[in-house]
């Protein structure tokens, strides 16, 4: 029975002692990061300004993304604000529930590998449309140099995770990858930094980041913000996954060398010495490293983050729908509503007035055309929309415009009213007229064209004295300036 007792004995101690190589009770010291309290689920600054690791955190038989991010949070600011900003911003781009489900993305190496694939599918498509189209053949350079470079280190830091090395030396060669100091700044740092600059200003000749330069190069071919929007969205959205996936990549090699940095001495003796010898040992260095990767992704806590790469992404992607460019030569805001007005006039009483037609056609310009988008540039919105076979109502419904209160049928006037009388050629048989158009689009009739409207009628017969005056049906409307 004590024979089975110790035996029994010994393999609880084996295993116990298997489970918590990688870290264990005589911790080493960050002094920087150091402070009296608690500083997250896993992590704690003890009354000694020594760092310890909960009992969940140390007793973890693998090693994972989500335990080095853990340790991240707790020992440094930029780490406690970026972990769960990357996590939630590869999450974003993660489209499909049914994906996240299947493939169980619950770590961040699985997500950014998911994000990878789908760089990489589009990948030839977007080459040309950043060095062809934009015409930044620089920045495109070292966009895909950095892109290549994390890529390669996700790929190494998964078939780390899968590996049978222990979890010290898992830590230990994920934490290497990043390097020492100075091969972290010739292997990163400088192209990171190369990177944001591009992406501040990717154009000597042009003005705008590069989210901006894809924005406008493509209100050249169309009407609205909206469509613009639309067409530089596959670009915008390719940098920021990019830059984010390669980001989290990065953060989570330095978050290793923060652990490693922290095993105890037994831990550390246990590393085999080649990754040990490519591990930054300054803990001042790494958080310097963690804030050059942090900074320009995410802005700082409770900071401004507008001139941050995701700031520059979330502005441009913010900009209203409803502005009209007209292929790069308007920049016009415009009122979520149409102006709308039926034909009715203020003369149509059934009777013949002897009045000039003109002030009816002033009476329906001065109604509906003042703080309107001007004809000339309705009828080329028409034109446009007749170019690409789709009706009025749909392109300005597609771009943020509320038709919701123009009756079917209305019509978009591109010629102001003016006056149709034939009266002076039909007084002698005894008729007097007087007739009032405008020009106009029909707004749900796919591929239509522009059409003289007329919308009053007023006569006089004097040979039976009888007279008339009435508005003939329909709407009308213009696209109001906001």
């Amino acid at each position: 029975m004590k024979k089975n007792n110790i035996i029994k004995r010994r393999v609880i101690a084996a295993v116990l002692s298997a489970i918590t190589v990688f870290s264990v009770g005589t911790m080493a010291t960050t002094s920087a990061f150091a402070a009296e309290t608690r500083v997250s689920a896993g992590t704690t600054i003890t009354n000694d300004n020594k760092l310890s690791f909960d009992r969940d955190l140390l007793q973890v038989k693998n090693i994972s993304s989500s335990t080095l991010l853990k340790v991240l949070e707790g020992v440094t600011k930029h780490g406690k604000y970026a972990c769960p900003f990357i996590s939630g911003m590869l999450d974003a781009f993660i489209e499909k529930p049914e994906e996240r489900i299947e493939k169980k993305l619950t770590e961040l190496s699985d997500k950014v590998d998911k994000i990878f694939d789908k760089l990489d599918a589009s990948e030839a498509s977007i080459k040309t449309k950043i060095s062809n189209d934009l015409g930044v053949q620089s920045f495109y350079n070292v966009f895909i140099k950095f892109k290549t470079a994390t890529e390669n280190m996700n790929k190494k830091i998964n078939d780390i995770y899968a590996s049978n090395l222990s979890n010290a030396d898992k830590i230990a060669k994920i934490a290497s990858l990043t390097g020492n100091y100075n091969e972290w700044r010739s292997k990163f740092e400088d192209v990171l930094g190369e990177l944001n600059s591009f992406c501040e200003k990717p154009s000597m000749t042009k003005d705008g980041n590069i989210f901006e330069l894809a924005y406008n190069y493509h209100t050249n071919s169309v009407m609205f913000s909206g469509e613009a929007l639309d067409k530089a969205k596959p670009v915008c959205n390719h940098v920021l996954q990019v830059y984010a996936a390669g980001c989290a990549t990065l953060m989570e090699s330095l978050a290793a060398q923060v652990c490693y940095n922290n095993l105890s001495d037994e831990a550390k003796a246990t590393v085999n010495p080649e990754f040990a010898a490519h591990i930054c040992k300054d803990a001042n260095d790494i958080e310097k490293e963690i804030k050059t990767v942090s900074v320009f992704l995410t802005g700082e806590e409770n900071g401004k983050n507008e001139d941050t790469i995701k700031g520059m992404y979330d502005k441009l992607m913010n900009t209203p729908r409803n502005i009209f460019v007209n292929k790069g030569h308007d920049n016009t805001q415009l009122a979520a509503q149409l102006k709308m007005r039926n034909h009715k006039s203020a003369y149509a009483d059934g009777k013949y007035r002897n009045y000039k037609a003109k002030d009816v056609a002033n009476e329906f310009n001065n109604d509906l055309t003042k703080a309107t988008l001007t004809c000339d540039k309705a009828k080329a919105l028409a034109d446009y929309a007749k170019a690409k076979d789709i009706s009025i109502r749909k392109l300005l419904e597609n771009n943020g415009i509320n038709t919701a209160n123009l009756p079917k049928g209305t019509n978009l006037v591109t010629a102001n009213a003016w006056d149709g009388s034939i009266s002076k050629a039909t007084c002698a048989v005894g008729y007097n007229y007087q007739k009032t158009y405008y020009k106009g689009v029909n707004i749900d009739a796919k591929g239509a064209d522009q059409t003289d409207i007329q919308f009053l009628d007023c006569g006089y017969n004097s040979w039976n004295f009888s007279e008339w005056g009435y508005s003939i049906g329909g709407n009308a409307c213009a696209l109001a300036v906001k």
